[in-house]
Order: C-alpha cells, then structure tokens, then sequence
C-alpha cells in the first residue's frame, strides 16, 4: 500500500515575491479597484484603491525610516482596522519586521512580546494600562494618517527571504514563540489560497478574524491581494459581521468555527441576506460532519476548512469549496496547497500506509524556518532535513485528502489505552443539549487518566449530567467515558480560537472555574 507521502506542486514561476512588489504590481495593474475597506463601529466606513493604498503605505514607510532602520522590529497592538492593514504594508516597505500583538494581551504578555521580538517600536490604538518598563518606543494612534510622512524617493530593497513578520503562537501550552515568517512564505501562501478558494477580481473577502493573526494578515491581506479582490475588515461582533455580509454584498466569509457558532446563534441572523455568499471557511479545530451540514444550510454556501498552523503561514492544506463534493467537505479532508509537502509518520519515524493513523509532517516554502531567538524550540519542532513536526495526527486518503484526526500532546492514556479527545467531544456535541464541549485528562492513581469534560449548553437547553453519561455509556467504550464533568457558559479560547486545553486541565485539577472565551 503506497505510503502516507504528498506533495503539493511546485510554485508557479516567476511573480512577485514579496510583500511590497505584490502592493506595488496591484496598484500598476488596477489602480481604481478597490481593494480594502475598514468598517469600525461608531466611526464609519472608509475604503481605498490600488493605488491610494500603496501611496498610504510609502507614507508610512516614509515615517517609519525617519526613525527607524531597515530590520528593525515594529510591534503593533490593535483591534481590528483598516489601519493596521496599512501598518503591515508599510512595515514590509521600509524592510522592516512586523511583530503583531494580540491587543487583548495582559502588561506581562505584551513585555514578553516585545522582549522576545526585540522591537523598537509599539504602535497601539488604545491608551495602555501599564507602558512596558523598558524597550520600544510607544505612538498611541487613533489612525495611520498620525503616523503618515513623506513618500520617499526611494525604499529599501527587499529579498524574498527576507523576515517579514514574527508571529506569536497561541501559548495553549507555555509562554507564545515568535514565529519567523519570511516574505515568500506569505506571498505564496496568499496566491495558493486564493486559487484553492475560486476567489477572482471584484469578489469581496469580509474578515472578521484577527488582524495580528495569520488567519487575517496573511489569508486575508495576501489572498486578497493577490487576486485584486476586495478585503472588508471589522472587529467581530455577530450582528455587525451579519449586517455587513448584506450591505457589502459579501462573497466570502472567513471565521473560526465558534465565531460562525456565534453568528448562528444571533437573533438577525434568520432574517439576514446572506444569498451573495458564495463560500465561508473556516479553521483552527476538528468540524463535525453534521456541523458541516449545519452551516452549509444555514449560510446557503460550501464551507471550506482550512487545516494550517502559525508555522505554516496560516494555511497548509484546504477543501476546494466549488469542486470538492460533499463527502469531502464533510470530512475536512484537504489537499495539499503548492509550495508544500507532507508525510505521515509512525511512532518509529517511518512512514505509515495510506489510510493509517500517524504524526503529519510538513516542509516547503511557506513553513517557518523556527522560532526567534529559540534554538532549543526550533530542534525540538524542525529536524535536520526540513521537516515540521507538527504534533498533529492525521491520516492521509487515496484522493490526496489529509483529515486530522487529533493532537499528540492532548492523547489521553487510561487504563493503558489511548483517548482522543476529538472523539469523545464528537459523541457529546451530537447531545442534543450540548453546544460545544472539550475534553482533557487528569493524572489518577489508579487508571494514569481519567477523562474530563466540559461542556456548553445548547441556548435554552440544560445539561443533565446523568443523561449525558448514558447517552456515552451507549457510544463509547468504558475508557473513554468521561469520569467528571464541568457545565460550562464558554470555553477559553486563544487568540486564534482553539481551545486552551491546558486552561481546562488546570481547572480540571484545581476545581476552579475557567477563565471565559478569549482570555482575561
């Protein structure tokens, strides 16, 4: 049987390969398109061109070199605008390296931050608690035209691997890493998703999802771009996504699979015209089947899921919404994007057959070559020829199809076998009183792990403990049951909308109660 091996494609030849050419070949080939719009509740909306962006983006390039030499770090910490868009493009201008902070961060987080980036400047939207002690200097912003200057006679030339940004992780399990993400990483993940998704000129990408994340500012700044399509950003908030969707005749949605959790729950959303979608994707955690065929009827639209991580410039492998059938979008089972390989690996480090169960691995051109000032992390995650481990289980179909189908480091051992997590969420979300749910394990004398739930009531509902225990007993085996159970009214969630897995292993072991979505 032929082994767990892909690949998917060289990259097209020739193209612009870093991030300021593609602005630049933007505005030469469609100067009076418009391509990016800020909606900011309150303010109002405003939108530029090709070429009103890349003459914004030089001014801020312009201003940033006044004080500022190519290389430096540019730490940004800020909601979700059209100025952060700008920041990023005149960053990238000036040679400079983007450090976006997540704007929720605690005074600890953000001097982690930008201790580990090594930034020289922090551009913030907001007043902050507590100015970091020591490092960057600070410009609180109320927009980029505070920040604008000159455009210059001439920029910095850029190489194609060249350090674009450092991209925190999560922190789901320690302190955030920096990842380095190079230009042609960006570059060529933006074009291979865009051509995976159908998107062509004039279609309108709303995005919702975080700016200072991959999912927003490299899926949706790079993918837009390069397909001369309209990029809509706003913060997430059900009603104003919803409403935007139908005043700007939306073709694409992007939103974590809670975010879209959300929008179905809102009370406009049934009387919302959402008819000029023509996909919604999705990523960052296992979709159920029937939540597939959930959202596919309720938006009217395919969903594509995304499997990617900070490591692989957001994106990795995706479902084609518009050619793809229904099985495989039900299953989540991408393909490989160009510019990338994959194997799938036993516990020996050998390749496993087609359809088997092992350690998906990744190398290519959009893959991080490690983690900033981390030389120990990077040996731990990237071996000697290339490979990205990515701690993901997955199993590889004979279509070129990669299904994950859990994390390593969240395998539950009890009574000496093996509990996926995923699988046991699977069963308790078909409970027709349950929402959403997460599942840990908890050390035990006697069984090594004993597995913990949390669950999210379904609106209206209420979760009876007893019930939902038999309606396991009916699907699981006695080990994979869960022991103890947490009802609760959200799960922590990182900046990128996973779970925070360990969050709930530490309430699980402690009794508190969790810390609500999205952190405090």
């Amino acid at each position: 049987m032929a082994l767990s091996e892909l690949d998917g494609g060289p990259l097209p030849p020739g193209g612009e390969r870093t991030v300021g050419a593609a602005l630049r070949h933007l505005a030469a080939t469609a100067p009076g398109r418009t391509v990016l719009t800020g909606i900011e509740p309150g303010t109002g909306t405003r939108s530029w061109t090709a070429a009103q962006l890349l003459h914004d983006a030089e001014r801020v390039a312009g201003a940033l070199l006044r004080h500022h030499t190519p290389g430096d770090r540019v730490a940004t910490s800020m909601t979700n605008r059209a100025e952060a868009v700008l920041l990023q493009f005149g960053v990238a201008l000036a040679g400079m390296v983007l450090a976006p902070v997540n704007p929720r961060s605690r005074p600890a987080e953000l001097e982690h931050a930008l201790r580990l980036s090594g930034a020289r400047l922090l551009v913030t939207d907001r007043e902050l608690d507590v100015p970091p002690p020591t490092g960057p200097r600070v410009v609180v912003t109320d927009g980029v035209t505070q920040l604008f200057g000159p455009v210059p006679a001439s920029l910095p030339t850029v190489d194609e691997g060249d350090l674009a940004q450092i991209q925190f992780t999560s922190g789901t399990s320690g302190r955030p890493k920096g990842v380095r993400i190079r230009h042609v990483g960006m570059i060529a993940t933006g074009h291979a998703f865009a051509e995976r998704i159908g998107l062509r000129p004039g279609d309108v990408w709303l995005n919702p999802m975080p700016l200072f994340h991959t999912a927003g500012n490299v899926l949706g700044v790079m993918a837009s771009l390069s397909q001369q399509a309209e990029h809509v950003v706003l913060p997430f908030d059900p009603g104003a996504t919803l409403r935007a969707v139908q005043e700007h005749r939306a073709t694409y949605l992007s939103a974590a699979p809670t975010l879209l959790a959300l929008l179905m729950e809102h009370p406009e959303f049934d009387t919302s015209d959402l008819s000029s979608l023509r996909a919604v994707f999705t990523g960052g955690s296992t979709v159920l089947p029937t939540v597939v065929d959930t959202i596919e009827e309720r938006f009217g639209a395919p969903l594509a899921i995304t499997f990617g991580m900070t490591e692989t410039c957001g994106s990795a492998a995706l479902v084609d919404p518009l050619h793809d059938p229904v099985d495989v979008r039900r299953s989540g089972s991408g393909r490989l994007l160009r510019g990338t390989e994959a194997r799938v690996v036993g516990a020996d480090g050998a390749g496993v057959p087609l359809g088997a169960e092992g350690e998906l691995q990744l190398r290519g051109v959009r893959v991080t070559d490690g983690y900033h000032d981390d030389p120990t992390a990077t040996a731990a995650a990237i071996d000697h020829e290339g490979w990205l481990h990515t701690g993901d289980l997955a199993v590889v179909d004979d279509r070129g199809g990669i299904r994950i189908v859990g994390r390593l480091k969240d395998m539950i051992k009890s009574g000496g076998e093996n509990v996926s997590p995923d699988e046991v969420e699977d069963v308790l979300v078909e409970h027709p009183s349950v929402s959403r749910a997460a599942v840990v394990g908890v050390p035990d004398a006697r069984w090594g792990e004993l597995v913990v739930a949390f669950v999210v009531p379904r609106e209206g509902a209420t979760v009876d403990e007893a019930l939902l225990d038999e309606h396991c007993r009916e699907r699981l085996s006695t080990h994979k049951r869960p022991r103890r159970w947490h009802v609760v009214t959200e799960l922590p969630l990182s900046a990128s909308m996973k779970v925070q897995r360990a969050e709930l292993r530490l309430v699980a072991t402690a009794g508190r109660d969790p810390v609500p979505a999205g952190g405090t």
